[in-house]
């Protein structure tokens, strides 16, 4: 009798078992359909927002939003990667890899991984430094109180400096050219480009410092009231180099935007958002389009030049995927692709972690030691540098 009811326990335990396995197995298919789906979907935005690039603003302002959210992309991909590699998935496992190696190119751009060059060459070689300075975050520079941004461009080395957002005016509590050319005597050639004078009073624009003769410098007309491109020639020892300083259309995004911004990524205020919706339509896509017609018209004045030694720098305020990235690099090389390791965040305010400030080179010269210096927050921005040789 005992035996009859084990057995009896042990059969009708048996259907409920199977109706478990009849219920969970057609959810976990939904489930994992689902999310193969969504992945797909979300690769078509991957390869999109990688090769973005290719197409204007002026055009298609969305690929200019997709190019901006590349490293997100990339990472929830990379999540589902490892995800499918758990479930070995191998179809999903597959169109992912050819999806990561498609856009092994821009992203090799955007976050390079190059190894630090110890000994450099000496013959032929110059350190070429770029920096928004945030017009010396409106400080004098005395004996007394000297001015750190001074000291760093000072203590820099570099043999050409490009300074962005450069201010220079009469106020006491100002800087003005003879204080610039006191301070930093190792650069006994300035050149000043001033496009934007709101007050009588203030000087403001682009400057170039360099150790060697600058024989010719202009303004390169982009028509923008705050931002502006200039060309200079620079004799070093005998060779003619061609220097391009630029700082582009910014998204002229008001502390309030910032503070809307800052609170949606810390908090996920959404509300936050809300308030943000409408400064992103109106002002990041003008932003956009002035841009993409800025980048077009200096890379006009790049090509007419034609220098067999071309540097090209600045604050672009757009990523290394960007169009108006694509249209000033040309036939350049980016120094940071080139020889820079890592994300290279220049930017520095608000959460908005991007690399908006670059250094082009011609062919004819060769990186090395690409970097931005993330441990001078002295500005919004960091110092961006690398040594160049001339080959």
């Amino acid at each position: 009798m005992k035996a009859f009811r084990r057995k009896k326990k042990r059969n009708c335990s048996t259907p409920a078992k199977n109706k478990k396995i009849k219920w969970t197995a057609p959810f976990k298919l939904l489930f994992h359909s689902f999310l193969a789906s969504l992945n797909i979907f979300l690769v078509i935005f991957l390869l999109a927002s990688a090769w973005s690039d290719l197409i204007s603003p002026e055009k298609n302002i969305l690929f200019a939003y997709l190019g901006l959210i590349f490293p997100v992309l990339l990472f929830i991909n990379t999540c589902f990667f490892i995800y499918w590699i758990i479930l070995k998935k191998w179809l999903m496992i597959f169109i992912l890899t050819l999806t990561f190696a498609a856009c092994w190119i821009p992203f090799s751009n955007y976050c390079p991984f190059h190894i630090k060059t110890e000994v450099l060459p000496q013959e032929d070689m110059i350190k070429v430094l770029s920096y928004n300075v945030m017009s010396f975050a409106y400080k004098n520079h005395t004996q007394e109180s000297p001015n750190k941004i001074i000291q760093y461009v000072a203590e820099s080395g570099a043999d050409i400096v490009c300074l962005q957002e450069y201010l220079v005016s009469e106020r006491a509590n100002l800087m003005n050219s003879k204080d610039v050319a006191k301070a930093l005597p190792m650069y006994p050639y300035i050149a000043e480009i001033i496009f934007s004078s709101p007050e009588k009073r203030y000087k403001f624009g682009l400057a170039v410092l360099s150790k060697f003769p600058i024989t010719k410098s202009r303004k390169i007309d982009i028509s923008s009231a705050y931002n502006g491109a200039s060309v200079h020639e620079i004799n070093v020892k005998g060779k003619k180099i061609i220097v391009f300083n630029n700082h582009l259309e910014s998204f002229k995004l008001t502390a309030e935007d910032r503070s809307h911004y800052s609170d949606m990524i810390t908090h996920g205020n959404l509300e936050s958002f809300d308030g943000l919706r409408g400064s992103i339509q109106q002002k990041l896509g003008q932003a956009f389009r002035i841009r993409a017609g800025q980048a077009e018209l200096i890379a006009g004045e790049i090509r007419k030049m034609n220098a067999y030694y071309a540097i090209v720098c600045g604050d672009f305020n757009d990523t290394p995927i960007s169009y108006v990235h694509r249209v000033l690099q040309g036939s350049l090389v980016d120094a940071y692709a080139e020889s820079g390791f890592g994300l290279g965040i220049s930017y520095n305010r608000n959460f908005f972690l991007f690399r908006i400030d670059h250094i082009f080179h011609s062919s004819s010269m060769e990186s090395y030691n690409c970097r931005v210096d993330t441990r001078v927050n002295l500005s919004d921005h960091y110092p961006i540098y690398c040594y160049l040789k001339l080959n």
